[in-house]
């Protein structure tokens, strides 16, 4: 819907999350409907039966994480957390420092837009894979269960101010819902724009470093294949195109291709590096998707906690994931065993 702040969203400078949480936040502060409506989400979804909460936003931990919005219930114990994501990547306290601040029955809430749910979930679910082994997620609802009754949830924008507002419209609270409809509007605006203005400190030239040292990354990664016989580049040419970059190359049973796929990284996962395998038939380079291939490719993004993406059932692509403040031969090193890994697990 339009509103006057959608309108004028490309010109507010600062954190677009600060705005959307910090007025979601106002709305919750002066509406018990607004608060109850957020509890029914909670309760349909986590079945955790909160009375009245009180929010406050921007609470600091002792690890520094920092919530967008705490909620505390009347005994003062923080029973949940809801952060605001339109963009930005996952910082690295998310999530499992966050629920490591939480107590038993209680839920973490990331609030974020339509096309970013899977991506953000995927590497929520892979993060808190390593903050507890045993815990129970679901793909179709996008939550997860740990130890001690703590939910994590992932939810859209519109799911969570839609709901506020109908609550706000049943209450007749007029003054709130002309409110909420301002941010409903400014999250849409964001969610639906495909130009995101330009700030400045993206213009600096350590960025333009930063993607041409993916090419580099990439380059070298097909060099390690190479050095351990994985790889045969033999007669195949490298590819720019509109959405990155392709390196293609044979193994013993598979055609692949590495690439920098820049729109997978805007829309589908938190990674720049995405590879297609397909098979080799008669090993004559005569790659195609067959239904084996594709199978087995459909059980590893289920059943391993691979992120893939299927593109209209001809190409399913992996995301690899590139290791955090590592020097450059680490990084290499780990995306080469990553496709390696890949590689042997497409075979069996």
């Amino acid at each position: 819907m339009q509103s006057l702040l959608g309108q004028f969203y490309s010109r507010i400078k600062g954190s677009q999350e600060d705005i959307a949480s910090e007025g979601l936040a106002y709305i919750l502060q002066r509406s018990k409907s607004a608060r109850l409506a957020i509890n029914r989400i909670i309760k349909s979804n986590c079945n955790l039966d909160f009375e009245d909460i009180t929010y406050s936003t921007q609470n600091v931990g002792d690890k520094l994480e920092r919530p967008d919005i705490s909620g505390f219930n009347n005994d003062g114990k923080e029973v949940l957390l809801l952060e605001a994501k339109f963009w930005a990547s996952l910082t690295d306290n998310q999530p499992n420092e966050y629920l490591n601040r939480l107590q038993e029955n209680s839920a973490l809430v990331f609030i974020c837009p339509t096309l970013r749910v899977r991506p953000v979930f995927d590497e929520l679910q892979k993060r808190g894979n390593t903050f507890q082994a045993n815990c129970n997620s679901n793909q179709e609802t996008h939550s997860i269960v740990f130890n001690g009754n703590k939910h994590l949830l992932v939810k859209t924008w519109n799911e969570i101010l839609q709901t506020v507002k109908i609550q706000l419209v049943q209450d007749n609270e007029q003054v709130l819902i002309s409110d909420i409809d301002q941010i409903i509007g400014f999250c849409d605006t964001i969610d639906s724009n495909a130009f995101l203005p330009i700030q400045s400190e993206e213009l600096s030239p350590k960025y333009a470093k930063r993607i041409n040292s993916y090419y580099d990354i990439l380059d070298k990664v097909i060099d390690e294949l190479r050095k351990r016989n994985i790889a045969d580049t033999k007669g195949f040419s490298s590819g720019a195109h509109r959405g990155g970059y392709t390196r293609f190359f044979k193994t013993e049973k598979f055609g692949a291709g590495l690439s920098l796929k820049f729109e997978y990284w805007a829309e589908r996962a938190d990674s720049p590096f995405w590879i297609f395998v397909r098979d080799d038939i008669s090993n004559n380079a005569k790659w195609v998707m067959t239904d084996r291939l594709r199978k087995r490719s459909r059980e590893l993004a289920s059943h391993l906690n691979v992120t893939a993406y299927e593109n209209n059932s001809r190409e399913i692509s992996f995301a690899l994931f590139p290791l955090i403040d590592k020097t450059e031969d680490v990084v290499v090193n780990d995306l080469a065993e990553q496709i390696i890994k890949l590689l042997n697990n497409l075979e069996t």
